[in-house]
């Protein structure tokens, strides 16, 4: 006997069910048989719903009419023709019609749609009807424009005296113009420009008060600000500026502002707003001040530092303020640093002092070692922004012009007295001749003269140049060095009632009238001066503003006698015969 059926094998694969995609095929058989008798029957439904909805006016209009009789239809348009000859009776009589006149066309108009309504009638029954429309219209608008045209005139007349009343009639004046563009357009009378334009007038009227009250807000803030008051100013710039955003909001388009308005109003509100700490600065300023009057230097020092520091927080907290102002911070800034370095300022003059009896002792060596020291920290100093020893303040220009230039110091100091004489009942020394020319290129680097001569006095120099020469002389002395005034240069002369002796004097007599001579060429006078008369005219000193100053002395173009020969010249004149010379004080 067997022990029954084998095992299958490991390998055995089982045969697909036929009943797996039996279902889906079942599905898809039956979408194919009802899919076109479905879609049918929605286009069906969708074409019923259409004509409906198409016919559903005409079927309301057909019921409205079987409500109306054609009696009944020609009453209404038998009563609309005897409203409208009752209207043309009237209209025959007056040409001021009432509004119980304007009734009658109104009924007639009425009664000529309800019978058109009525008979679904078209052609000359609709043509009628328009000719009513047109004519009652017409008068509507011709009776508003009337009106409107009235009120825009007696706005114009009361605007100046009471502005409520004339924007109340140009309110009046604009609904007129509304109510014939909105109601009785068939009049054809309506004006979008003319109603624009009244729009405009209007909101320029009403923009007045709103105007003028950002104005009295500005002009009280202001006065907040004046009398210190600043949180106060600053609410009430801030309200103008309210005002002032609304304005243009609402009118900028119909009145002028000024251009930029809240920006400044901005900026006055942050200036009000940091007047506090302002105040702080001014303060501070004030102590550090009072400090250097009793020569507290330390302490001006504190107290400067302390206005710096609320500067600084001025210009953090509030960079729009008008108390923002960079000049100040550097004017602060420059007093700070001058007391902090006062002692040392202090001890460069006095040095300074040391250097100038240097030079009018003649010790050359010294004070040129001494320039040469006090220029290097007088550009510290400088550096160091304390405000003094600028490269355009006199002392700096006299330190560097001393450091170099140390050959014409000595140069100038070895012989110098030998050329300075006292000038008789005065206190002061005058140079003993004109200027000559190598003296002057010695002391100023350059030679203008027209005719170049070492030992000629020197000529085409203008005023300016001349007193800068003097003033060149006078750092080189350690001295004050000036131009003569026409009483010393007179004093200088001797006697001038007598006529000058030709060898004391290069004149028009004893020269060519043209050529200048050498210096100390001609005799001296009685107090060793030369050629005070004669050779070349001289300057001499006149008010700083003067544009003219005296030319006195003559020249070799001048015919010399009693007096001293003088004219008055531009400043800026420049001659080659005209000169200068110095005086020491």
């Amino acid at each position: 006997m067997t022990s029954g059926p084998h095992l299958p094998k490991n390998d055995f694969v089982a045969a697909p069910d036929p009943r797996t995609g039996r279902r889906k095929l079942f599905r898809e058989e039956i979408w194919l048989k009802v899919r076109v008798p479905l879609l049918l029957a929605v286009f069906f439904v969708l074409g019923v719903t259409s004509v409906l909805l198409y016919t559903a006016d005409r079927r309301q209009t057909r019921q409205s009419a079987l409500l109306v009789t054609p009696e009944q239809a020609e009453a209404l348009r038998l009563k609309s023709l005897q409203l409208e000859a009752a209207f043309e009776k009237i209209r025959q009589e007056r040409f001021d019609l009432r509004e119980e006149d304007i009734a009658l066309l109104e009924g007639a108009l009425r009664a000529q749609e309800e019978h058109i309504s009525a008979r679904q009638s078209i052609g000359t029954d609709n043509a009628r009807q328009q000719t009513l429309r047109r004519r009652l219209h017409l008068i509507r608008g011709e009776r508003l424009r009337h009106d409107s045209d009235e009120a825009e005139a007696k706005a114009l007349i009361v605007v100046k005296a009471d502005e409520p009343a004339a924007i109340q009639l140009l309110r009046r004046a604009i609904a007129c113009e509304l109510e014939i563009e909105q109601k009785w357009e068939f009049s054809g009378l309506a004006e979008p420009g003319r109603r624009a334009r009244l729009d405009t007038r209007l909101r320029r009227l009403e923009s007045g008060p709103l105007w003028q009250r950002g104005r009295d807000l500005e002009a009280t803030a202001e006065k907040l600000f004046t009398a210190g008051r600043f949180a106060e100013a600053a609410t009430t710039f801030n309200q103008a500026i309210e005002c002032e955003t609304e304005f243009l909001a609402r009118y900028r388009d119909v009145r002028n502002t000024e251009f930029g308005r809240s920006d400044k109003l901005a900026e006055r509100r942050e200036t009000a707003i940091s007047g506090e700490v302002w105040n702080g600065v001014k303060a501070q300023r004030a102590k550090a001040e009072g400090f250097e009057q009793t020569g507290d230097w330390p302490a001006a020092t504190r107290a400067w530092q302390a206005a710096v520091d609320a500067f600084a927080k001025l210009l953090t907290d509030f960079p729009r303020s008008a108390f923002a102002d960079r000049t100040q911070e550097a004017l602060i800034s420059t007093r700070f640093n001058y007391a902090r370095f006062h002692g040392e300022i202090v001890a460069l003059r006095t040095r300074r002092d040391g250097m100038r009896a240097a030079l009018r002792a003649r010790r050359a060596d010294e004070a040129i070692r001494l320039a040469d020291e006090l220029v290097l920290e007088a550009r510290r100093l400088a550096d160091a922004n304390t405000g003094v020893f600028l490269p355009e303040d006199v002392e700096r220009r006299e330190l560097e012009y001393l450091a170099g230039n140390a050959a014409v110091v000595r140069g100038l100091l070895e012989g110098v007295d030998r050329n300075l004489l006292p000038i008789p009942g005065t206190q002061v020394r005058l140079y003993r001749t004109e200027i000559p020319q190598g003296v002057y290129a010695s002391v100023m680097g350059t030679n203008p003269s027209s005719v170049r001569r070492e030992a000629n006095p020197v000529e085409s120099v203008t005023y300016a140049e001349a007193t800068t020469f003097a003033v060149r002389v006078g750092w080189l002395l350690g001295a004050s060095a000036r131009l003569p005034t026409v009483a010393e240069f007179t004093a200088a002369a001797g006697d001038l009632t007598k006529a000058v002796e030709p060898r004391q004097a290069w004149g028009a007599e004893n020269t060519d009238g043209a050529s200048a001579r050498a210096v100390a060429s001609a005799a001296g006078n009685p107090f060793g001066f030369h050629d005070l008369l004669g050779n070349v005219e001289e300057w001499t000193m006149a008010a700083t503003d003067d544009l003219r100053a005296p030319a006195v002395g003559g020249s070799v173009a001048t015919l010399l006698g009693k007096g001293l020969p003088s004219r008055s010249a531009f400043k800026r004149e420049k001659s080659r015969t005209l000169g200068f010379r110095i005086v020491i004080e």
